[in-house]
């Protein structure tokens, strides 16, 4: 079933025209490394921030945390376990197939997009957690102050524990630029969404609740989200603007040629 919906996203995104130019992997890295953390992605960072000092200083993160342990494990596996898989397995697979694999020119680019946004989300998240040293959730000892305890320094926790989910981070950053660049198709825009809630659920509700707290997630989502979307909009306008001239068969008894139109 998922790899239906893939497929159905894939064959969407194929379907768009006025790629001015393949894109290289390295284009405008720099400069979307810088400013996917300043100028308008800066509010989303902070918000991040300020929403995760809010979650876990009025017990969301504590109660998120004690509901998904108390669940039935099964039921809640069946949710949410392939939304971790997912998770760790599409951030690399599908800018991968997009870039090295498709033979559709607006599918290479997006994988460049999609490449972009996936690794300036990976590193950022990493910086963090090494900085954040945040402790994950535990079912049978979750408390107030674990929910409170980070580390900061750097590397105090290595990079494993910390503050932002960097499965929510990553994939939101992955959807969201993916989203921006197609952002005249509605479909996928919606749908990337929809990706990325999902794993940033996943990873507050799956594996007993033990992977990230809420605030983890929520704040995964709005940095990796700012992250994507600012990366996709570097790309997006340098879309070429469709051909104003265009040439048709002109076929007229025994008198061939070719028909040019030139709007204005």
């Amino acid at each position: 079933m998922m790899k239906k919906i893939i497929a159905i996203l894939l064959l969407f995104m194929a379907f768009s025209f006025g790629e001015s130019k393949p894109f290289k992997l390295y284009e405008d890295l720099g400069s979307n490394l810088l400013f996917s953390v300043v100028g308008w992605p800066l509010i989303f960072h902070g918000a991040g921030g300020g929403l995760t000092y809010l979650l876990s200083d009025n017990h969301a993160d504590i109660s998120v945390a004690r509901f998904a342990a108390r669940q039935n494990q099964t039921a809640f596996g069946i949710a949410f376990t392939p939304g971790m898989t997912m998770g760790t397995l599409l951030p690399i697979l599908v800018p991968a197939y997009m870039y090295f694999f498709s033979s559709n020119p607006h599918l290479n680019n997006t994988g460049v997009v999609a490449a972009q946004g996936v690794f300036i989300g990976f590193l950022y998240n990493n910086i963090l957690k090494a900085i954040s040293g945040r402790a994950h959730p535990d079912s049978e000892n979750n408390s107030y102050k674990l929910s409170k305890d980070f580390k900061w320094g750097f590397g105090r926790r290595g990079v494993f524990y910390g503050w932002p989910s960097g499965h929510t981070m990553t994939n939101a950053a992955l959807a969201f630029s993916i989203a921006s660049y197609n952002r005249d198709n509605p479909i996928v825009v919606l749908s990337m969404a929809l990706y990325s809630a999902y794993i940033g659920t996943s990873m507050c509700l799956g594996a007993k609740g033990e992977a990230h707290w809420l605030s983890d997630a929520v704040a995964g989502f709005l940095m990796g989200g700012a992250i994507g979307w600012r990366v996709g909009s570097t790309f997006y306008h340098k879309k070429a603007s469709p051909s104003k001239l265009s040439f048709y068969p002109l076929i007229d008894g025994n008198q061939k040629g070719v028909l040019a139109l030139y709007n204005f």
